[in-house]
């Protein structure tokens, strides 16, 4: 309930790392096709410029790891996996490819071919397909494209320089267009993605807002009586399965009406949200929970704890109002604000409204008994009588 929603950072880092995951997969899957497509490609050639052997040679690394990333382990649970090991899974597919690309292209410029500058033709179409599959894959992170698309690039500029000499400026043209096309391209793609995670940020964040709303007091910073009764129920189904004791608190301010008439509304709600700061030190374990009931009345939720457990903590309650020493000018009690409070432990076969109907009787006897007091008791139903345990008078 008071987790904070994740920040802009905090967002563009997982959903990068999500993308990537996913990018794992469907480059995965294209390095296959690609693969399939150029040994078929080479197979049915009138004449054969490589082998079945060289091919396979050739293609086995980066089959071999485009169906490590189809087994589907880095992206059927991403937040399992670190993202520099999805990164790391990329690049080494990349230098398979080139592996591929390089040793295609020494192989077929070494042998007698039909058509000119068939080598590279076939490096230039793989090259240019690979270079926009990893710029697409890594967009999210300038850095790494960079380091994914200049080696390829590098390769084709070259093979195009060594079987062309004569016109380097196609070459050089080439690699300088291509780059830069890639880098406004990513450029683009990173303010879209951006902006649509700044989007989600800004409506996680007004969906926090609007679920604190419904469930936090304003004044105290409290749960309110919504929360605490969804949370009351779920608590007595824990323990009508686990069998552990439950216990509830129920307190109200001494003469709150008085301190209103005479110190002012103001002052009212300076002394609740006071009371509300000693609840919230006191219901201090992760499943406690403290609510505004409604107006001056408070309530605590004590799960795993006994009728011993729950008089102590209402002993707290009291120790720690004192402490806090807020005023009440009115009190026949003191000049401090004091509670009256009404403790009850759950039984087997008692519903939210019974257990809070006990802890208003034994609140109402601390009432009846003087104030500043609590009184505990193991919860009945309604038409009986609790059972009462303790009373404690200052």
């Amino acid at each position: 309930m008071n987790s904070k929603p994740k920040s802009f950072d905090e967002l563009l880092t997982q959903e990068t790392h999500l993308y990537l995951c996913r990018s794992v997969k469907w480059t995965a899957y294209l390095s296959v096709f690609l693969l399939i497509a150029i040994f078929l490609a080479t197979m049915l050639q009138k004449h054969h410029v490589l082998t079945l052997e060289d091919l396979l040679v050739l293609q086995m690394p980066t089959l071999s790891i485009a169906l490590f990333g189809l087994a589907g382990i880095l992206y059927r649970q991403p937040e399992q996996h670190r993202m520099g090991l999805v990164l790391a899974y990329l690049l080494v597919l990349e230098v398979a490819w080139i592996y591929f690309v390089i040793g295609h292209y020494w192989l077929t410029s070494t042998l007698s071919i039909q058509w000119e500058y068939g080598s590279l033709a076939a490096v230039d179409s793989v090259v240019d397909v690979l270079v926009f599959t990893f710029a697409i894959s890594l967009y999210p992170l300038r850095g790494w494209l960079l380091v994914s698309v200049v080696p390829l690039l590098t390769v084709s500029m070259v093979t195009r320089l060594i079987e062309i000499p004569e016109n380097p400026i196609f070459a050089v043209t080439k690699f300088i267009c291509l780059f830069v096309i890639i880098l406004t391209g990513q450029k683009v793609l990173q303010q879209w993605f951006r902006k649509a995670i700044l989007r989600n940020a800004e409506k996680l964040q007004l969906l926090q807002q609007f679920k604190r709303m419904a469930l936090i007091d304003g004044l105290t910073d409290l749960s309110n009586r919504r929360h605490f009764d969804e949370v009351l129920a779920l608590e007595i189904k824990a323990s009508e399965r686990t069998g552990d004791p439950l216990s509830i608190i129920l307190l109200d301010v001494d003469f709150f009406k008085r301190l209103n008439d005479s110190l002012g509304h103001g002052e009212g709600d300076l002394c609740l949200i006071g009371l509300g700061e000693v609840l919230r030190g006191v219901a201090s374990r992760p499943r406690d929970l403290a609510a505004r009931y409604g107006g001056e009345e408070f309530a605590i939720i004590l799960p795993d704890t006994d009728l011993d457990g729950a008089r102590h903590i209402a002993e707290q309650i009291r120790s720690g109002l004192k402490s806090a020493e807020i005023p009440h000018p009115d009190s026949t009690l003191g000049d401090h604000v004091t509670v009256s409070q009404g403790v009850s432990l759950w039984q087997p076969g008692l519903d939210a409204n019974e257990l809070l109907a006990s802890a208003d009787r034994l609140l109402y006897l601390s009432k009846s008994l003087g104030r500043d007091r609590f009184n505990c008791g193991v919860a009945k139903a309604e038409e009986a009588d609790d059972k009462l345990v303790s009373h404690h008078l200052a």
